[in-house]
């Protein structure tokens, strides 16, 4: 088949790569499972081992007719609809995604007042009381030198504030109470658009000595929480949302943004962070209030710090604690799903750079019934580092 006409390896990633058709879209497998990626489009899918197969014979000139036609075995492993996604991949077509976001141009000759890893941004505060809550956010920032090449600010509207980056709104009906995390959501946003990074993850980073951890999870998993009790037991903070990694080292970049705990978790750190109990209570969209922990400095890092282990933490409600090791390609699922993102104009190289890291570095799924539980399991992968 013209996919298996060329096929490198790597020996110490178990990674392969198969040319396709297609320019600019290669099939990258590991072990029996696989990712297709799109250097054209930034893009990228994974595939088990049914759909490598399939995929595969799409690449070579089969249609959907023709597996379909190939038995009931065919038909019961991979349904239509799915059938049809992995045919659109062999064509170059990926799943539907969210419109990208258009950002304001740059503005020239501003002063700055704070970084945002190396990006100088100036803030301007809204008036008293307010602007409490918004100075809560930046308060560990450092100042910058260099003119800002953003601005974030906020403005009275009819219906409330409305918080603008360089002069264009990206958030609107905001109540007093809810600003500073509308202020932290733009710091946020620049990063994403405007920072070094190859790959963004929604994650914190901690880390000892010699082991950099990323825990991975989405919304209302408990990362914050885990990785605030980790501060307290002797770990240090690089990052808390996003963490931002650089392949050519495999670090991840320090970062001077707060960690945000919500009501239950004041309770559950109160003994390990009791300065919580003083701190401006922030509220989001939802209603849900906020306290931002900034961990002393002695507890925050500022350099960077080599990515070591990957793990992905679930809090349930029940159940027995446990730690497993999982594939490259289920971290690579695991990662996407809780807001993953790739810089921009991602190039093939990078890709498979970022294959080969997940290939060596070690991924865990923990299921957690208590912090201290959590805190041996991370302790044990330290030691085993």
């Amino acid at each position: 088949m013209c996919a298996l006409r060329k096929a490198v390896a790597d020996r110490n990633s178990g990674l392969r790569r198969l040319a396709t058709r297609l320019p600019r879209q290669w099939l990258y497998q590991i072990g029996d499972d696989g990712v297709v990626f799109s250097e054209e489009q930034s893009r990228f899918a994974g595939l088990d081992a049914t759909a490598v197969s399939a995929y595969l014979a799409f690449d070579a000139g089969a249609t959907p007719e023709d597996l379909r036609a190939c038995g009931p075995h065919t038909r019961s492993t991979v349904s239509r609809n799915t059938m049809a996604a992995i045919y659109a991949l062999s064509q170059g077509i990926f799943p539907a995604e969210d419109d990208p976001v258009d950002w304001p141009p740059l503005q020239n000759a501003l002063i700055a007042n704070i970084a945002l890893h190396n990006v100088p941004v100036l803030i301007e505060f809204p008036p008293r009381p307010v602007d409490e809550l918004c100075r809560d956010v930046f308060r560990n920032c450092p100042a910058a030198a260099k003119p800002a090449a953003y601005k974030i600010s906020a403005e009275r509207a009819t219906t409330g504030w409305a918080i603008h980056i360089n002069g264009g709104e990206i958030l609107s009906s905001l109540a007093d109470e809810q600003l500073g995390l509308g202020f932290l959501h733009a710091a946020r946003s620049v990063l994403y658009a405007a920072s070094r990074y190859d790959v963004a993850f929604h994650a914190a980073m901690v880390g000892t000595e010699n082991c950099g951890i990323m825990l991975s999870a989405p919304r209302e998993a408990g990362k914050s929480t885990l990785s605030a009790y980790l501060l307290s037991h002797g770990f240090d903070l690089l990052a808390d949302e996003p963490t931002l990694l650089q392949l050519d080292t495999g670090c991840v970049s320090s970062l001077s943004l707060p960690i945000s705990l919500k009501r239950k978790s004041w309770t559950v750190l109160r003994n390990d962070w009791p300065t919580l109990e003083q701190a401006p209570i922030h509220v989001r969209s939802d209603g849900t209030k906020i306290r931002l922990l900034h961990p002393p400095s002695a507890s925050r890092s500022t350099i960077s710090r080599r990515l070591t282990r990957i793990v992905f933490p679930e809090y349930p409600p029940s159940g027995a604690a446990c730690i497993e090791q999982i594939s490259p390609l289920q971290a690579l699922r695991l990662a996407n799903d809780a807001g993953m993102v790739l810089a921009r104009y991602f190039s093939r190289s990078k890709f498979e750079a970022f294959l080969e890291l997940l290939c060596t570095i070690p991924a865990y799924r923990l299921r957690y019934a208590s912090l201290s539980e959590a805190f041996s399991s991370i302790s044990r992968l330290v030691n085993e580092a």
